[in-house]
């Protein structure tokens, strides 16, 4: 990784950081690279994977001067975030800066997300001439409703979180002087749950939202629950009250 990316796998949990916050975490050729090679690198026996973020702004989105000189394109962005969106496990990114143009994609690609009170997205591609990546619209859309999605692109304004969470772009708002403590109290949360269930759950909910529903693949998905060892696990625990032990099988 370089400076700008920072990677780790901690336990069962993948953290990606953004740690460029001296160019607003904007993302170039080289980050995108290095994003979807740990995404690739990521091991079956992870979890969650998290992202992140250092300095005020959590992401600026594309790297503007490698747009302008052709060394980068959106598609070459919303390959990394689709890379993100097929995740087999549940992804949350932790959100406590300002967001900025295509560092919304980044967002709206996890599954979940947490953030602070006070800060602000904004949307500027129609400033300048660019169009949002085009999943990245497909998916808004389906997380926000239209309404907002056009209000974000075709008026190009500052909305702040309070406004987004209202229409269900947060899952979770805090304030700042709380954001550390919820991000360990979630991460526990999500990465301690039965991981087979959890992956089964989250591929029937991905096939309904991409039109690709399938009754029979699902069910297979949810046998596998039902015939797994750590469903036996988890009611054994609730039987005895105390935490199960989930061993992916």
């Amino acid at each position: 990784m370089t400076d700008a990316i920072r990677f780790e796998m901690k336990g069962d949990v993948a953290e990606l950081c953004l740690c460029a916050p001296e160019r607003r975490n904007a993302i170039g050729s080289q980050e995108i690279n290095l994003v979807k090679s740990a995404i690739a690198s990521i091991p079956d026996t992870c979890r969650l994977f998290v992202i992140r973020s250092e300095g005020p702004v959590f992401c600026a989105g594309a790297n503007l001067k490698e747009i302008t000189d052709g060394t980068m394109d959106g598609d070459d962005f919303q390959s990394m975030t689709n890379a993100i969106a097929s995740l087999a496990m549940p992804s949350l990114a932790i959100v406590e800066g300002d967001v900025f143009g295509g560092g919304a994609e980044l967002l709206f690609s996890c599954d979940f997300r947490l953030g602070v009170t006070g800060k602000h997205l904004k949307i500027p591609a129609a400033a300048v001439g660019l169009c949002y990546p085009v999943e990245g619209i497909q998916r808004m859309t389906q997380r926000l409703g239209s309404t907002l999605v056009r209000k974000l692109l075709l008026t190009t304004e500052l909305v702040s979180f309070e406004e987004l969470a209202q229409h269900n772009a947060f899952d979770w708002l805090v304030p700042s002087n709380q954001i550390e403590a919820e991000s360990k109290a979630l991460i526990a949360r999500l990465s301690g749950l039965a991981p087979l269930s959890m992956a089964a759950m989250l591929a029937i909910v991905k096939s309904v939202e991409e039109d690709r529903f399938d009754r029979a693949a699902a069910q297979v998905l949810a046998d596998a629950c039902s015939q797994s060892e750590d469903l036996s696990e988890g009611l054994l625990a609730m039987r005895e009250k105390r935490a199960p032990v989930f061993k992916r099988r």
